[in-house]
C-alpha cells in the first residue's frame, strides 16, 4: 500500500513536469490561436480535448505495455524465488482498475491546466515565452558554509552508533534535518558560489565554450536548486530502497550457511539410530555426500564475566548451555567448510564463536572472561578473539567456545564429549525429499537440523523484498530521470535562439555538442554524486538498525546497485543530450547516439543474463499425495465436549474496518455435551483452511498441501446436545492474537469445556488472518498499516464485540436464536448458559482484550491475560494499566526481555502499573523457556509438524520456546482451569495460593 502511494506520487511529479514542459512550448502556438481571433474559451476547450485525447490513448498503450511486460516482472521474481515454472502474461482486472481510475483524475488535472493556460497569461507573454530571462543569482560564504555545516552535522549522526530507541530517533531526527537542509543549501548556494569562483578564473573561464557553459549554468541553477536537491535525495532513498532489499537478499544466504554451515547435522545416537541417518543420506543418489565429520563437543555451564555473553537466560534454558570445541577440531572442521582458521597461544585463553542474530563485535568481548564449571574444580579463560564463522549448526542457547588442545584435553578427562555428526552433500539447497525422511525419525535428543529447512524459511520474503524494494527503487531513479529530462529539454527550449545567435558568429555544431555535453554533466553528475554521498551514509544507519548484515561483506551487492544505478542515469543523460543536440543542431551526435544504445543494451543484457541464469534452487511441484495429519490433545476433564458455531450480526454497528458493511462475527460455543454423537467438528473451516494454507504455512516453511488443517483432531462432537446440569454452567469468553484464528486456541478451550464450562471462541473479523462464513464465505484480514491508531481502533473493536456477544448470549438464554440466518441450535444449549458467572482470557492482543473488556463491562467477573501487552507503541498504556481491575486477574507470560529478566510484571512497565493498581486477587506466573505462542496450540503442534516434515529450529524456538511441549501443556491447563474454578465455581485451588509452582518450567512472580 505505502509503494502504491509512492508510485502514484512521483508518477504525479513525472506528469506535472512533462505537462509543464509541452505547456511551455506550445505558449506561442496558443498566442497565436489568439491573435487570429479564436475565443479564449475556444482554445481552451481544445487543449483539454487534445490532453485528455492524448492521455486516454498513452493510457491505454500503457495499459498494454504493462500487461506484456507482467511476464518479464514475473520471470525475475520467480528467479528470485528459484521457482522453474512456466509464467504467462497475466491481465489483472482490478489493478487495470485502479490504474485507469488514478490516471484519469492526473489526466483531467493536467488538462485542466492545459484549459487554464490561455486565461492565465496575457496575449504578448505568451509571444514572449521564449524570451523570459533570469537574473544572476547572489552568491554568499555564509549559506554555502552552512551547506557544509548541515551535512557535516547530518552524515555526523548517521554514522553514530545507538543503543536505545531515544538515541534511535534523535540520530534519525538530525541525519535527516542536515541531510534535507544541506543539499538544499547546497544546489541554492554553495554550488552557485563555486561556480561563480569560475568565473573570477579569467584564464579557466574565457577558454574556448567555458564562459557560455559556465554562465549559462550560474544564471539556472537557482532555479534549478529545488529540483536537483529533492532530485539528490530522490535518488539516495531510490538506491537504499534497492540496495536493501538486495542486501538482505545476498545477505540470506549468508546468513542461512553460518546458521547451517552442515546439509545435516545431529548428535550421535545409538548405532542402529545412526545407521539408518547415513543410509537415508547416502540413498540420495540425486545429492552425493561431498564429506562427512564427527566434532567432539564438550557441554558445560558456567558464567561470564558480561551478563550479554552468558545471560540468565542462556543458563536458565539448559543446564549446561556452553558448546567448548577445540582448536585443532575447530580448523579440521574450517578446512573442509573452507573457512579461515583460528589461531590461539595460550592454554588459558578461548575465541568466541559468535552467537547467531546477534550484532557482537569484537570490542564485546575484549577484556572479558567466562569461567567453566567442572567437577573438579572451575576454569577460568580469557577471551583472545572473536570469530562469525560457526562449524556446528545452530541450536538455542547458542553459546560456543574455541579452546586450545590443552585446555580441550583437561576439560575432556573430567566431562566426556558428544559426538556432532555433520553431512556435507551436492546441491544442499534442494534437499527436501531428504530432510523430511529425516524429520520423520529424528528425536529430542537428536538435535537434527538440514541447511534446507534453515535455507527455505526466509528466501521467500528476502527475493520479495528485493522484488518490492527493486521495483520501487528503480521507479524512483526512473521518476529523477525523467524530471531531469523535461527540465533540461525546458531550458534548451529556451536557450535554442541563444545558440542560433552562436551558430552566426561562427561557432561550430561540433562546439555546441560539446557545451551540451558538458553542461549536462555536471546537472546529472552533481545530483548523483551528492545522492550516492547521502546514499552511504543511510545505507549504514539501515544496516546497524537492523543489525541482521553484521559481519557480511556487501561491497558486492552494493557495487552492483550503484552500477545498475550509474547506467540507468548514463541512460538518461546521453537521452537527455542527445535529444538537446538534434533539437539544437538539427541533428544528433553519431558519439553521443552510440553511447546512448550501448547503455540501453548493457540493461537489456543484464535483466536477459539474471532471467536466463540456472536459478540457484528449485521448488517441488506443489503437493499433491497423501496429507500428515495431526492430532490435539484429548481434554482431561469427565465431561464429553460438544460444539456449535453461530454467524453474528451487529445491525447496530458498521463495521469499523470496511465500508457499507454491518458488524458481522463468527463465533464457536463449546459446551459440555450429554453424549458423542455425530460428526467431529472441524479444526478450521475447510475454505479458511485452504487459505490459511496457502499463506502462512510457508511463512514457517511447510509447502501448501502438506497438512490437512481442517481435520486437525478436535475432541468434540459437533452440534451434541448440550448438557446444561442444575443451573448451566459458567461462560468464558476467548480472544485470539492478532490475525490469529480463534481455532489456534482450541486445547485450551476443550479443556475447559470438558471440566464444566461454555467457552465462546470470537474471530475478531478483518483482523484475522482468514474467518470462513456460512455458505463458504471467507473474509481474510484487512487492517491499515501498524501504528498506535490502528492498535487503540483494535481495542475498542474487540471490546465492542465482547459485549456484543455477551448481548447475543443473552438473548439465547432468554430463548431466541441469535443466527444470522437462525440455524437450528443444539438441544439444551440456552440450558447451559449461566450468565451471572461470566469470565474472559486470551492470548497476545486477545489478552489486553481480556483486561480491557472486564475494565469496561462489569458483566465479566475474573479474566486471563496470557501474554499480552497493555500497553502500545512501546509503553502508551491502555486505560486498564492505567487504573488497574477490582476482579481476579491472572498475568501468564512467556519467554524473557531482551535484558534476560523474565517476562512479568516485574519488567514490562504496562503489566506494572496494571499490577499496582489493581485492588483484586491478582497472580502472576511466567513460562521462562517458553515464547509468545506458547499459550496458544502451537506449542503442540509445531513440535509434531517438526517430528514428520524438516522445520528449521528457529521456527519452532522463536515461536514456542524450548520448554517441552508436554509440560506446559500441563500447567497451562491447571493453572487456568484452577483459576476459573476458584474465581467462578468458588472451589479452593492451592495451586493458586502457592509462591513456587509444582511445575519445574513455571514460575510464579510476586
Amino acid at each position: 500500500m505505502v509503494g502504491s502511494i509512492i508510485l502514484v506520487l512521483f508518477v504525479s511529479v513525472f506528469m506535472m513536469y512533462s505537462g509543464q514542459f509541452f505547456t511551455h512550448k506550445r505558449k506561442k502556438e496558443v498566442g497565436l490561436y489568439a491573435l487570429l481571433g479564436f475565443p479564449k474559451k475556444t482554445i481552451g476547450r481544445m487543449l483539454f480535448y487534445e490532453n485528455m485525447t492524448i492521455g486516454a490513448g498513452v493510457l491505454v498503450l500503457g495499459i498494454v505495455a504493462g500487461t506484456l511486460l507482467s511476464k518479464l516482472f514475473a520471470m525475475i521474481l520467480m528467479r528470485l524465488l528459484g521457482v522453474a515454472v512456466d509464467v504467462g502474461i497475466t491481465f489483472s482486472l482490478p489493478a487495470v482498475l485502479t490504474t485507469v481510475v488514478i490516471f484519469l483524475i492526473l489526466i483531467t488535472i493536467t488538462s485542466i491546466q492545459a484549459y487554464r493556460l490561455v486565461y492565465r497569461f496575457k496575449l504578448i507573454e505568451l509571444f514572449r515565452a521564449e524570451q523570459e530571462g533570469e537574473q544572476e543569482p547572489r552568491a554568499s560564504i555564509v549559506p554555502a558554509a552552512a551547506a557544509v555545516a548541515l551535512l557535516i552535522v547530518g552524515y555526523g549522526f548517521g554514522l553514530r552508533n545507538f543503543e536505545n530507541n531515544e538515541q534511535i530517533f534523535t540520530n534519525l531526527g538530525v541525519m535527516t534535518v542536515g541531510i534535507i537542509a544541506g543539499t538544499f543549501l547546497l544546489f541554492s548556494s554553495l554550488v552557485i558560489y563555486l561556480l561563480k569562483y569560475a568565473k573570477r578564473r579569467k584564464s579557466h573561464y574565457y577558454k574556448g565554450m567555458n564562459l557560455i557553459m559556465i554562465s549559462n549554468l550560474v544564471y539556472r541553477m537557482k532555479g534549478n536548486a529545488r529540483t536537483l536537491s529533492v532530485i539528490s535525495i530522490l535518488s539516495a532513498i531510490a538506491l537504499c530502497a534497492f540496495s536493501f532489499g538486495f542486501s538482505t537478499y545476498y545477505a540470506y544466504e549468508h546468513t542461512a550457511r553460518v546458521t547451517a554451515p552442515f546439509s545435516y547435522m545431529h548428535i550421535a545416537q545409538d548405532d542402529e539410530v545412526d545407521q539408518k541417518i547415513e543410509e537415508i543420506i547416502r540413498g540420495d543418489n540425486a545429492h552425493p555426500v561431498k564429506a562427512k565429520m564427527s566434532i567432539p563437543v564438550i557441554h558445560l555451564s558456567g558464567e561470564a564475566s558480561s551478563d550479554e555473553i552468558l545471560s540468565d537466560r542462556e543458563r536458565k534454558a539448559a543446564e549446561h548451555p556452553v558448546k567448548v570445541i577445540s582448536a585443532s577440531e575447530y580448523n579440521r572442521v574450517a578446512e573442509a567448510l573452507s573457512l579461515d582458521r583460528l589461531t590461539l597461544n595460550e592454554s588459558d585463553q578461548v575465541i568466541a564463536i559468535r552467537p547467531m542474530y546477534t550484532d557482537y563485535e569484537w570490542a564485546d568481548y575484549a577484556g572479558e572472561t567466562i569461567t567453566l564449571d567442572l567437577p573438579n574444580g572451575n576454569v577460568n579463560l580469557a577471551f583472545a578473539g572473536m570469530t562469525i564463522e560457526r562449524v556446528l549448526n545452530w541450536h538455542y542457547p547458542d553459546i560456543m567456545v574455541v579452546v586450545a588442545d590443552d585446555t580441550f584435553r583437561m576439560l575432556e578427562a573430567q566431562v566426556p564429549t558428544e559426538q556432532y555428526v555433520g553431512y556435507i552433500v551436492q546441491d544442499q539447497k534442494n534437499t527436501k525429499a531428504t530432510a523430511d525422511a529425516l524429520a520423520a525419525i529424528q528425536t529430542s535428543e537428536m538435535k537434527l537440523s538440514t541447511y534446507y529447512s534453515v535455507y527455505r524459511l526466509g528466501i521467500e520474503n528476502a527475493a520479495f523484498n528485493v522484488f518490492i524494494l527493486g521495483f520501487l527503487g528503480v521507479m524512483f531513479l526512473l521518476a529523477t530521470g525523467s524530471i531531469l529530462y523535461f527540465k533540461q529539454l525546458t531550458e534548451a527550449t529556451n536557450d535554442r535562439s541563444r545558440y542560433e545567435i552562436l551558430k552566426k558568429i561562427g561557432v561550430s555544431h561540433k562546439e555546441i555538442a560539446a557545451t551540451i555535453l558538458k553542461q549536462n554533466a555536471l546537472i546529472f553528475l552533481l545530483p548523483l554524486l551528492v545522492g550516492l554521498g547521502h546514499y552511504l551514509i543511510i545505507f549504514n544507519w539501515l544496516r546497524k538498525l537492523f543489525g541482521g548484515m553484521g559481519g557480511i561483506n556487501l561491497l558486492l551487492p552494493i557495487l552492483v546497485c550503484v552500477g545498475l544505478f550509474m547506467v540507468i542515469y548514463m541512460t538518461y543523460y546521453m537521452i537527455t543530450v542527445n535529444s538537446i543536440i538534434k533539437f539544437i543542431n538539427g541533428e544528433s551526435a553519431r558519439k553521443v547516439r552510440f553511447a546512448m544504445f550501448a547503455s540501453a543494451a548493457v540493461m537489456v543484457a543484464a535483466v536477459s543474463l539474471f532471467i536466463l541464469a540456472e536459478p540457484p534452487v528449485q521448488y517441488d511441484e506443489p503437493h499433491t499425495g497423501e496429507r500428515i495429519h495431526i492430532t490435539l490433545p484429548e481434554p482431561t476433564g469427565e465431561m464429553p465436549v460438544g460444539v456449535t458455531e453461530l454467524h453474528l450480526t451487529d445491525i447496530d454497528r458498521a463495521d469499523p474496518w470496511v465500508k457499507d458493511r454491518k458488524r458481522e462475527l463468527m463465533i464457536s460455543i463449546w459446551y459440555p455435551a450429554t453424549r458423542e454423537v455425530g460428526q467431529k467438528a472441524k479444526y478450521i473451516p475447510p475454505n479458511a483452511a485452504a487459505f490459511y494454507d496457502e499463506t502462512v504455512m510457508p511463512t514457517i516453511g511447510v509447502e501448501p498441501g502438506r497438512i490437512d488443517l481442517s481435520n486437525i483432531g478436535v475432541h468434540a462432537s459437533l452440534n451434541a446436545p448440550a448438557e446444561h446440569g442444575e443451573k448451566g454452567w459458567p461462560v468464558i469468553i476467548y480472544s485470539p492474537g492478532g490475525s490469529v484464528p480463534r481455532s489456534l486456541g482450541t486445547i485450551n478451550v476443550q479443556e475447559l469445556a470438558s471440566n464444566g464450562y461454555v467457552v465462546v471462541t470470537i474471530d475478531h473479523t478483518y483482523e484475522t488472518t482468514v474467518v470462513e462464513f456460512p455458505e463458504g464465505r471467507i473474509e481474510t484480514e484487512q487492517l491499515p498499516d501498524f501504528g498506535a491508531d490502528t492498535v487503540l481502533k483494535m481495542m475498542s473493536v474487540r471490546v465492542d464485540d465482547v459485549r456484543f456477544v455477551l448481548d447475543r448470549l443473552e438473548a439465547l438464554k432468554e430463548g431466541n436464536n441469535p443466527d444470522h440466518a437462525k440455524r437450528e441450535l443444539p438441544e439444551g444449549l440456552d440450558l447451559a448458559l449461566d450468565l451471572s458467572r461470566i469470565g474472559i482470557f486470551g492470548h497476545s492482543a486477545g489478552g489486553a482484550t481480556a483486561a480491557q473488556a472486564m475494565y469496561e463491562d462489569e458483566r465479566i467477573g475474573a479474566g486471563i491475560d496470557m501474554d499480552g501487552s497493555m500497553g502500545y507503541l512501546p509503553n502508551h498504556l491502555l486505560p486498564v494499566a492505567q487504573h488497574g481491575l477490582d476482579r481476579p486477574f491472572l498475568l501468564m507470560n512467556a519467554g524473557f526481555t531482551d535484558e534476560g529478566e523474565v517476562d512479568s510484571h516485574l519488567t514490562a512497565e504496562d503489566r506494572a502499573s496494571f499490577w499496582n493498581e489493581s485492588s483484586g486477587w491478582k497472580l502472576d506466573v511466567a513460562i521462562p523457556n517458553g515464547a509468545h505462542y506458547t499459550f496458544t496450540d502451537q506449542q503442540y503442534l509445531l513440535p509434531q509438524i517438526s517430528s514428520k516434515l524438516s522445520l528449521s529450529p528457529q521456527v519452532v524456538q522463536g515461536s514456542v520456546g524450548i520448554v517441552e511441549p508436554e509440560q506446559a501443556l500441563a500447567a497451562q491447563r491447571d493453572y487456568i482451569t484452577a483459576f476459573f474454578d476458584m474465581h467462578l465455581k468458588g472451589v479452593s485451588q492451592p495451586l493458586l495460593e502457592s509462591s513456587k509452582s509444582p511445575y519445574a518450567n513455571v514460575e510464579v512472580l510476586e
